[in-house]
């Protein structure tokens, strides 16, 4: 993690050079690599938006626009978020210059002259922050994915019990108004046969007959049922769960 600080790119906005000179000094001696200048303020809302820095080192006191002014076209371009803090750079450590940068959006000051120290300390723990973050924003984005997924899931599950719960009622219509016909003939020719009662127009062969084809039919259902139990997943879905 130490590198991924070390690695942020931070830009310092300073109309003089030499304070400029200065923070680039202090940042190459304690280890910072990518860094980027910028003497004028009113080249800094291009630059943020184009190089996204992870940081900004900001004067207050420049000509043409103040660090205020900077911060309020940041604010307005939706820039100014915990993902590139603000290090406001001057010499007013008063408690109203203070109390306004931070209004305005800025996380942390650095004042002048600088502290090798203070730079690091104050600039390592907002990029750790930047970083953490990041990290949860990450984290957030691959649950929202999961959750997503699993929420699809569920549905597709529903659908395919709700499906089956359709296959079952139909099966139960099949086996309470379809077998019983077939059924209640064959019993009744059964009935005849056991009794010896035939008939000129109803043989005993008539009856055994008639008997063998309810048989036949009644086994044409039971197999359309065991057929629609199976396509509908019923058997599979019992054998699962023993």
């Amino acid at each position: 993690m130490n590198e991924d600080l070390l690695n942020a790119k931070i830009l310092i906005v300073d109309d003089q050079e030499s304070n400029i000179e200065v923070l680039e000094d202090l940042l190459a001696i304690r280890g910072f690599t990518n860094i980027i200048t910028s003497n004028d303020p009113r080249a800094v809302l291009e630059i943020a938006q184009t190089q996204k820095p992870e940081m900004i080192l900001l004067d207050i006191m420049m000509p043409y626009l103040s660090g205020f002014d900077v911060m309020d076209q940041l604010k307005s371009a939706g820039l100014l978020t915990g993902f590139m803090p603000i290090i406001v750079l001057t010499a007013d450590a008063t408690i109203e210059t203070k109390k306004k940068a931070l209004s305005m959006g800025a996380s942390d000051f650095l004042t002048k002259p600088f502290n090798l120290t203070e730079v690091e300390l104050r600039i390592k723990n907002l990029l750790l922050n930047v970083y953490l973050l990041s990290q949860l924003k990450v984290h957030n984005e691959m649950l929202e994915v999961k959750v997503k997924e699993r929420t699809l899931e569920l549905i597709k599950s529903n659908e395919s019990i709700q499906k089956q719960n359709e296959e079952l009622k139909n099966i139960a219509w099949i086996q309470s108004h379809v077998v019983r016909a077939p059924l209640a003939r064959l019993m009744g020719l059964v009935e005849l046969l056991s009794l010896g009662e035939s008939s000129e127009d109803l043989s005993t062969e008539d009856i055994l007959e008639h008997i063998s084809k309810s048989a036949l039919e009644l086994d044409d259902i039971i197999k359309d049922i065991t057929l629609k139990a199976y396509q509908s997943k019923v058997f599979e879905n019992k054998t699962n769960e023993n």
